[in-house]
């Protein structure tokens, strides 16, 4: 059982979600308390971190190391990776988000200690806070691999604070039956502050022994001055304003009818609460149902049913973990995530990947005008090329790019090097597979950039001629491309043909190898 005298000393004096017996041993035990669970970084301590060679209870997330009494260092876990709940029956998880693990669809959550108001670790037990359960909610639920979350508890409750009310709210409008996706509780202990939380999922099963209820509030005050006086130490307070009540509940001195009216007023503000959020979650219990419990603790399952959970309709179903687990995974694989199904956060989540998505493909009008000018420079390409196959044929000196075409980029020598200025060192694979400098290679050039569809789409016709393509090959390449909707990349169009990989380039730049080389002959005179 896990120290309640460190929550004690933090929350003394603050109404309290707990069981009966673990209110008594706060009481009790208050004194017991570890002064180093308190302790805060002196600005050594904030050093020593910063450089890796310091230790500082809860600051996990800033903690290289953690030393023991030896001096020797050890790789410190954060608390959000031990606050993961990955029970050993469950084997490898898929992966650990910030409190839970992930499997087979499934985030699994486990608060297995008091709930203090914000997570942090006291004398080496992690305690969880509504703020990491609200985290951890929020996370698990937003992500789409997350088609469920199981939430163990096992907690005889915790504080009065802020984050509880606000983290049952969260997970009401986020569960199945408020169109979200399933949260389901195993309640091997949910008590007071615990059954807050667990009435606001969408199905409550426990163990036969398991433990539900308690439902309501508590402030406990002790007064030693019994004692003091016995010891004969006098205590005396000089307050502002004078007669005030500054010191109402005072350890030091009993309680006073005016405290414990006060007191009284804020326990019954705080079961109001209580009540409320537990019929907002659970709609089969009644306020008056559940003032007739007057806040006892039942196991889920009992032959009495006065006595039991199930038959109170504080739970729902008998299991143990694994089956309950198995129950859940079988839930949510059964139907498809629909929109409505994934929650507010994982709608707003799908909406803005779908946006994304359409913004990604939908032309801006930079990319038109970039693609307008590409298009402009492969034209210029082409009539290039065309009128250097028709001199070929003549056997005419192939024409020169003007000024303009190789500011462009465009024409003969686009790219780079010549034949002649060609690597002599390159694989010889490469000269294998480029196209032979005959008439037949140059008459598939000339074909290309004669036909039809080098009218319709210039770039590609550009790219097969360069490539070393055969007609036919370009022909069906233009088919694909003009079956593409929106006018696909010349890549995708063109995926599956030959020679599309990077020694293609190398192999022939401008025009093809076959025309390059037939313009060297002619220029020097036919020799070869």
């Amino acid at each position: 059982m896990p120290d309640y005298a460190s929550m004690a000393a933090r929350y003394a004096g603050r109404p309290l979600l707990l069981t009966p017996a673990a209110a008594r041993d706060l009481a009790l035990r208050i004194r017991s308390v570890d002064p180093r669970a308190f302790s805060r970084p002196s600005r050594l301590d904030a050093f020593l971190r910063r450089v890796g060679l310091g230790h500082a209870p809860g600051d996990s997330a800033r903690t290289a190391f953690a030393w023991d009494d030896e001096g020797e260092g050890a790789p410190f876990v954060p608390i959000e990776e031990r606050l993961a709940y990955q029970p050993r029956w469950l084997g490898e998880v898929e992966d650990t988000g910030f409190c839970w693990a992930l499997k087979d669809g499934v985030a699994l959550i486990e608060c297995d200690s008091p709930l203090v108001e914000r997570g942090d670790e006291f004398c080496g037990v992690v305690w969880h806070g509504y703020d990491t359960l609200l985290m951890a909610m929020r996370e698990a639920l937003a992500d789409t691999r997350v088609r469920g979350v199981f939430l163990r508890l096992d907690t005889p409750g915790g504080v009065v604070a802020g984050g509880l009310p606000t983290l049952a709210r969260f997970m009401r409008k986020a569960r199945e039956a408020a169109g979200g996706k399933p949260i389901w509780t195993y309640a091997d202990m949910a008590c007071s502050a615990g059954y807050w939380i667990a009435a606001q999922t969408d199905r409550i099963i426990a163990p036969s022994v398991g433990y539900v209820g308690s439902i309501g509030a508590v402030m406990v005050h002790e007064s030693h001055a019994g004692s003091l006086e016995q010891d004969g130490v006098e205590i005396t307070t000089i307050e502002f304003p004078e007669g005030g009540v500054k010191t109402d509940g005072a350890w030091w001195k009993a309680l006073s009818e005016s405290a414990r009216a006060a007191w009284q007023a804020d326990v019954n503000q705080v079961g109001a609460l209580f009540l409320a959020d537990v019929e907002a979650g659970r709609s089969s219990l009644t306020r008056e149902q559940l003032l007739q419990l007057r806040a006892d603790v039942f196991m889920a399952e009992h032959q009495d049913e006065a006595r039991s959970g199930v038959a109170l309709g504080l739970a729902d179903e008998i299991m143990d973990e694994e089956q309950a687990f198995a129950a859940l995974v079988e839930h949510v694989s059964s139907e498809p995530v629909s929109g409505s199904q994934a929650g507010a956060s994982g709608s707003r989540a799908s909406a803005q990947t779908e946006k994304e998505a359409v913004m990604a493909t939908k032309p801006t009008a930079g990319r038109q005008a970039r693609a307008a000018a590409q298009v402009a420079q492969a034209e210029k390409a082409l009539r290039l090329a065309q009128a250097n196959l028709a001199k070929v044929k003549t056997g005419a000196t192939a024409a020169e790019p003007d000024e303009d075409d190789e500011e462009d980029g465009g024409g003969a020598g686009q790219g780079g090097a010549s034949a002649e200025e060609k690597d002599p060192d390159e694989d010889d694979d490469e000269d294998d597979d480029a196209p032979e400098a005959s008439e037949g290679g140059n008459g598939e050039a000339s074909a290309i950039a004669a036909s039809a569809e080098a009218k319709k789409n210039p770039a590609l016709a550009l790219a097969a001629i360069q490539s070393g393509q055969t007609l036919a090959q370009f022909k069906a390449s233009a088919a694909v491309a003009g079956s593409a909707q929106g006018g696909s990349r010349l890549d995708r169009a063109m995926s599956g043909t030959q020679r599309l990989r990077a020694d293609g380039a190398k192999a022939a730049t401008g025009l093809s190898a076959a025309v390059a080389n037939r313009i060297d002959r002619n220029r020097n005179g036919g020799a070869g």
